[in-house]
C-alpha cells in the first residue's frame, strides 16, 4: 500500500469522507426550551442520524462509498469496471449530490413551525457547518478526479486492436 499513489483529488476525497463520516455522528441541531412553553425546560442535541435519510446519512454512505473507491483503485490497484461515464467524472457528480443534499438541510434547517408553537427553540449546532465543509469537500475533490487521466476504465488501458478475442 503505497500511500504516494494518491492524486490531489483522491487525498481531499479521503479526507472530505472520514470528516463526513465524522460529522454524521456530531450535533447537526439543538433544540432547547426555557419552560415557558407547552413544554418543561429541556435541552436536546440531534445529529445526522436523528434527521432525514436524505439529508444526513445519504451523504454519509456517498462519502463512504467514494473513498472505498479511491482506496480499492489506488492503494490496492483493483480494476474498476467500465461505466459509461469516466470515473472522475461519476465522483464528480456523486461529491456534489452530498454537497447539494447537506446544504440545502443547512439553509433550511428543521421544522422551526410545529417546535415554536410549543416553544421550542431549535438551532443548528456545529456538526452541520462541518458536515457542509466536507461535503462540499467531496464535490471539490471529484473536480479534481475529473480533470486527471482516466486510468480506472477499459478505453484507457486497454488500446485498440489488443482485445483478448
Amino acid at each position: 500500500m503505497d500511500l504516494r499513489k494518491l492524486s490531489l483529488g483522491d487525498k481531499i476525497i479521503a479526507a472530505s469522507a472520514i470528516v463526513l463520516f465524522i460529522a454524521y455522528f456530531l450535533p447537526w441541531f439543538e433544540a432547547s426550551s426555557e419552560g415557558d412553553g407547552l413544554v418543561g425546560e429541556f435541552s436536546a442535541t440531534f445529529n445526522g442520524s436523528d434527521v432525514n435519510f436524505a439529508w444526513g446519512t445519504l451523504p454519509m454512505l456517498i462519502g463512504l462509498v467514494m473513498l472505498g473507491i479511491v482506496v480499492a483503485s489506488r492503494l490496492f490497484d483493483v480494476r474498476l469496471p467500465a461505466l459509461p461515464i469516466p470515473w472522475g467524472q461519476a465522483l464528480l457528480a456523486a461529491g456534489a449530490l452530498a454537497a447539494v443534499l447537506v446544504i440545502i438541510k443547512l439553509i433550511i434547517g428543521e421544522d422551526d413551525d410545529a417546535a415554536a408553537a410549543l416553544g421550542i427553540d431549535v438551532s443548528r449546532s456545529f456538526g452541520i457547518f462541518l458536515a457542509a465543509l466536507a461535503a462540499l469537500g467531496l464535490a471539490v475533490g471529484g473536480y479534481f478526479k475529473s480533470l486527471e487521466r482516466d486510468d480506472t476504465s477499459s478505453t484507457m488501458s486497454d488500446p485498440p486492436g489488443n482485445a483478448p478475442f
